[in-house]
């Protein structure tokens, strides 16, 4: 005997998805995993039986991401860094001098 599961609270959030990343997701795995027929998953989920068979034959030939891949934590660039790189690869692809000086010092053509 078999005991029915027990809701808890945020169920709603996965019978009902909202996201269409979500949606396709449930929708395939109710179809594929669960054994809904084509029809119940489609009906279920808010697609046409030919979307899901679609998204269900994408997702067996490796077209169809579901999820997002891994990436790192954190910034992917510096704008100052990456502004200054910019500046010496220019100066230095020209051969000419900077003509910036620091804040304070003499500038180098008014000696």
């Amino acid at each position: 005997m078999a005991a029915t599961p027990t809701r808890r609270k945020g169920w709603e959030l996965f019978a009902h998805p909202a996201q269409q990343n979500q949606r396709r997701y449930e929708a395939l795995r109710a179809y594929l995993y669960e054994g809904a027929s084509l029809a119940q998953a489609a009906a279920r989920f808010g697609y046409t039986p030919a979307t899901l068979e679609t998204l269900a034959r994408d997702l067996r030939a490796g077209k169809l991401a579901l999820f997002a891949p891994a990436g790192k934590p954190g910034r992917k660039h510096a704008p100052k860094k990456d502004r200054a790189r910019a500046e010496s690869s220019s100066c230095a692809a020209t051969a000419c001098r900077c003509t910036r000086s620091a804040p304070g010092s003499p500038s180098r053509g008014s000696a």
